[in-house]
């Protein structure tokens, strides 16, 4: 049994307090008797952080990132969990690239969340099976960096993960509306609006 007494740290509330710490559950501290104190003057204590928004890159046979040093950094800064976007290699828009990723993230220094691709290889015009990738678990999708700019796919996608209250996350970067296509049709580009008229 190890016994940890966190002395003094400040609670998000301001409060000061002590925290009794016994085989990695909450105590009250002074019911701990020879426990090893942490002198926390000046800290706060908050609780673990997540990252919604992690590029991890493993798989992938370029050297990069990894399920390691992604979760070893994270849990450095307070994050005890991670979303994993799926632009990895291959791209995890399958039910068997989540249970490689979770096979490959046990033992992580973080919690690792995967986060499905909304399309197939991140493709953006063929639905990827969002009803398999639930049945692993998985309540989040993106194509990431790459925008689904089909109307018609990206209906689908909401469509399929609202019975079982998935989430979109979407970038919005449909280049069908944005940049050279929202030039002019005579081709001279639309001028910026004028904040002050």
């Amino acid at each position: 049994m190890h016994d940890v007494v966190i002395s003094g740290v400040r609670l998000p509330s301001g409060e000061r307090t002590d925290l009794g710490i016994r085989d990695g559950v909450f105590v009250e501290a002074r019911s701990l008797t020879r426990p090893t104190v942490i002198e926390a003057e000046g800290l706060v204590l908050l609780p673990g952080l997540v990252d919604l928004h992690t590029h991890l890159r493993e798989p992938s046979p370029h050297a990069a990132e990894t399920i390691a040093t992604g979760t070893a950094a994270a849990a450095r800064g307070g994050y005890t969990a991670v979303f994993a976007m799926p632009n990895t290699d291959p791209v995890t828009d399958t039910a068997a690239a989540v249970r490689d990723l979770r096979r490959r993230a046990a033992g992580a220094a973080a919690e690792v969340v995967p986060v499905g691709a909304i399309t197939v290889g991140q493709g953006g015009t063929e639905l990827a099976d969002l009803a398999d990738l639930h049945a692993e678990g998985v309540m989040w999708f993106s194509d990431d960096g790459h925008c689904v700019m089909d109307a018609a796919v990206m209906r689908r996608a909401l469509l399929t993960v609202s019975p079982f209250g998935g989430t979109v996350a979407q970038h919005s970067q449909d280049h069908t509306i944005a940049g050279p296509a929202a030039w002019r049709p005579d081709g001279l580009e639309i001028p910026p609006l004028d904040p002050t008229t």
